[in-house]
């Protein structure tokens, strides 16, 4: 599971573990693009959002019951979802690692505004102000959720 916000790191990382452990990678950025495109109203983005990842959790723990690797590049910026996702991984007979990728916001701001100038397919354009808006609804993992927290 691949914590942080935009800019972090989280896909670079993603796809590197993908081959270090011949993991399946499922990127909920990269599947929402290529199903509806990079544009839609707000709340539609959610309910398809929430959908999608839902989806996606049922492969991955498909594949963690055939003792398979899985990668969740997700964000998981909100801890209910970390903690409902981890429960459907341990169910699926899986250990969930969280690995939180935790960045300054000018930091960030930096990354994202270098990738926008050359947008990589299958990724979403982040202005400043949606960056900010992001960092402000995103909760840190605590110690109390329980799991394994990875900081590469």
């Amino acid at each position: 599971m691949l914590c942080g916000l935009p800019g972090a790191g989280k896909t670079v990382l993603a796809r590197r573990l993908e081959n270090e452990m011949a993991a399946i990678r499922l990127s909920v950025d990269e599947w929402m693009i290529r199903l509806y495109g990079h544009h839609m109203p707000r709340e539609l983005l959610h309910e398809r959002l929430r959908l999608l990842k839902d989806l996606l959790c049922t492969v991955g723990e498909r594949a963690v019951e055939l003792d398979r690797s899985v990668i969740l590049d997700f964000g998981f910026w909100k801890r209910d979802e970390r903690l409902l996702i981890a429960q459907r991984v341990r169910e699926a007979g899986g250990e969930p690692v969280l690995y939180y990728l935790e960045e300054p916001l000018p930091v960030l701001q930096e990354r994202v505004e270098l990738r926008n100038q050359d947008l990589p397919a299958n990724t979403y354009e982040i202005t400043p102000e949606m960056l900010e808006m992001f960092a402000s609804w995103f909760e840190p993992p605590g110690i109390d959720e329980g799991f394994r927290v990875v900081r590469p």
